[in-house]
């Protein structure tokens, strides 16, 4: 692994836990986020890191194989053994340093007594990557935008994210992990136990640059291992200093394992970029005045052309061109020269259908909601949709704070046996599902 120009990092001064940990939690249950913070060198931060989510460690356990068997069509043990195969060798030989965080995470579980193998925790982080592997096309997660100078209220950069996913691996993705490494910077980022990357995506960098992203839809082709991009994104967070680094380091033995429409920042200089990653291509905008968003379906033609099967990107009767115009209505029209942390709430929380011309609580919504979909949906009502919220101004992502809403960006209530009551067809979800309360906005920093 090519790591750039290597930083000691401010040690923590706050109350250890435990004194055999090199981490705390700082707050366990803000809104239903767990804020937690680790630091030291790779081993130590893993042994932190699986010491204080043992308890969700053990979810991520239950749940993986379920996810696996459901969305992927397989036990647990082929894909171990794939992700054992095709990334594990990669992992340890490019990148030993992230080897020995993970490897940290086992040995902090086992201290109380939670056993999560280092094979399991390497196939965990790899699920995105190996998303793709096994199924034709890709994961279609989430809705995001980035705005700077004349786009935004006060000409500074506010940046915003909405995650799609499961409800299964949603009530998993609370975790908020400030990460102080021996060598490199310090970073904040949202996550799951077990995760040295984010995956959801997002992160604000003591560097000044701050990231999230969406998936691009309907990729044509298999993954070519290749760095895992859980991996390259790590490294462009603890060792990137510049838009350009993120760039290099993103495409640098790319995998093509996880096609992103990236939304990065530079709070340092104002400006912002869209990086658009697929396997062979790529689409890199930057801009100082502007608005730049993701909504699954990629925004450079040639990429959508040529790795692609995505025929929706101006179809607004699919979730992926809906958003697309709407996301377009609101930033580029309605809030144009106006985007500030309140109207970028309120975008994240959308519902309006441009096809229905009317707010509906459905599939193509900005903050969407499949989970209440009779049918515009592959499977009606199926446990997916808006699983949280972030925003962030560059006033804020100077302190490596932020606000976020988990749940979802409306904040929509969710009972699990109203749902299979309702949904008698997703009974065996039941296990793998929480109530969601209306959780608030709340400020979420250390």
């Amino acid at each position: 692994m090519k790591n750039t120009k290597k930083i000691n990092s401010a040690n923590n001064k706050k109350t250890k836990k435990n004194p055999c940990v090199n981490g705390n939690v700082i707050n366990e249950n803000k809104e239903g986020w767990k804020i937690v913070h680790i630091y030291g060198n790779p081993f130590e931060r893993g042994i932190a890191h699986g010491f204080l989510l043992y308890k969700e460690l053990k979810r991520v356990i239950k749940t993986l194989s379920f996810i696996v068997k459901k969305s992927l069509g397989i036990s647990m043990t082929k894909y171990i053994k794939t992700s054992n195969k095709v990334i594990k060798p990669i992992l340890m030989r490019e990148f030993p340093e992230y080897y020995d965080e993970i490897r940290g995470i086992s040995v902090g579980a086992k201290k109380h007594g939670v056993e999560v193998s280092v094979d399991f925790l390497i196939s965990w982080n790899s699920y995105m990557s190996l998303y793709s592997y096994f199924k034709d096309g890709s994961a279609i997660k989430c809705s995001a935008f980035i705005a700077s100078g004349n786009a935004t209220k006060n000409g500074d950069i506010i940046m915003g994210h909405d995650t799609h996913t499961t409800f299964m691996d949603g009530r998993l993705q609370n975790i908020i992990m400030y990460v102080t490494p021996i060598n490199g910077h310090h970073f904040v980022m949202q996550t799951s136990p077990g995760f040295i990357a984010s995956v959801t995506d997002w992160f604000l960098c003591s560097t000044g640059i701050i990231g999230c992203e969406t998936t691009i839809a309907n990729i044509n082709y298999k993954p070519k291992f290749g760095y895992p991009f859980y991996c390259r994104i790590r490294e462009a967070m603890q060792y990137g200093n510049s838009l350009e680094d993120y760039d290099r380091i993103m495409s640098d033995h790319n995998a093509g394992d996880y096609a992103c429409s990236w939304l990065f920042g530079d709070i340092k200089n104002n400006e912002i970029m869209l990086f658009e990653l697929g396997l062979k291509q790529k689409n890199v905008q930057r801009t100082k005045n502007g608005v730049f968003y993701g909504m699954n379906s990629v925004i450079d033609d040639t990429i959508r052309e040529k790795e692609t099967t995505d025929k929706a990107h101006e179809d607004i009767t699919k979730s992926l061109g809906a958003r697309n115009q709407r996301l377009d209505d609101l930033l580029n029209h309605k809030y144009k020269g106006k985007i500030d942390i309140e109207n970028g709430k309120m975008v994240l929380a959308d519902h309006y259908d441009v096809f229905l011309r009317r707010e509906a609580m459905n599939g193509r919504g900005i903050c969407k909601h499949v989970e209440l979909d009779p049918e515009h949906c592959s499977y009606p009502h199926y446990p997916f949709g808006c699983t949280d919220a972030k925003i962030v101004n560059s006033e804020m992502a100077t302190e490596l704070s932020f606000l976020g809403r988990f749940g979802s960006a409306c904040g929509r209530v969710f009972n699990v046996k109203k749902f299979i009551k309702e949904n008698p067809v997703y009974e065996s979800y039941e296990p793998y599902l929480d109530n969601i309360p209306n959780y608030k906005w709340v400020v979420l920093k250390t």
